[in-house]
């Protein structure tokens, strides 16, 4: 029986809403759900540090070589502004992408401020959870999804351009029509179909969680 079960249970009983509901087996489901939680966004956490990482310091290092005053005057001749404007373009989006992961982490630290182990604090923690999933972080998903696809394709562009004979810009192999709608149709279907759709169903799971908790706290 998990967290499901549990909320069909206490919603099918006709007579008392609690009628049935093992608080224990319920505290004990709560924890486990918040530990898979913790576990999950530990690994995309890290998953997004170390990629973060990689490409501040691909994006940072092509840059240098573009400012570096110690190249020989026919390497900076070869150079124009757009090759700056793409390294500077390049490492914001790393920088960005940084302060985005570091915003989501210390909002969900304070967040996560306040909440003990009791059984109500399990579930006014895992209500909150549901808030801040569907209201405040929906930029920052948004971001954390955009930057590394600006900057790694800056970083593309830029290994090109660093050549000891660099690709010419009217040479540059851009994406082809297929991959941009490839991609676009992946951000649709990830920002209106499939995240809406988790909401909606996490939407469910917090009306019985908060009717839960108000039956628990007019006891």
């Amino acid at each position: 029986m998990n967290l499901d079960d549990l909320t069909k249970v206490w919603r099918s009983q006709d007579l008392s809403p609690l009628y049935g509901v093992d608080k224990t087996l319920l505290h004990q489901m709560l924890r486990q759900e918040q530990a898979k939680l913790e576990k999950r966004l530990r690994r995309a956490r890290w998953f997004m540090y170390v990629t973060n990482a990689m490409l501040f310091i691909m994006a940072g290092l092509f840059f240098a070589i573009l400012i570096d005053p110690r190249q020989p005057p026919m390497f900076s001749a070869r150079l124009s502004v757009w090759d700056y404007v793409v390294g500077v373009v390049g490492v914001a989006a790393a920088l960005i992408l940084a302060g985005a992961l570091f915003v989501a982490r210390r909002s969900r630290q304070a967040r996560e401020q306040g909440f003990g182990d009791s059984l109500r604090d399990h579930l006014r923690r895992r209500i909150a959870q549901f808030d801040a999933e569907a209201t405040g972080e929906r930029r920052l998903e948004l971001t954390m999804a955009v930057t590394p696809l600006i900057c790694a394709t800056a970083i593309s562009i830029l290994s090109g351009r660093i050549k000891h004979v660099p690709v010419p810009w009217s040479e540059i192999v851009w994406p082809s029509p297929f991959k941009i709608v490839l991609i676009f149709g992946l951000l649709y279907l990830l920002f209106f179909r499939w995240i809406p759709r988790e909401r909606q169903r996490n939407l469910s799971r917090k009306r019985q969680l908060e009717a839960l908790l108000k039956e628990f706290d007019g006891q």
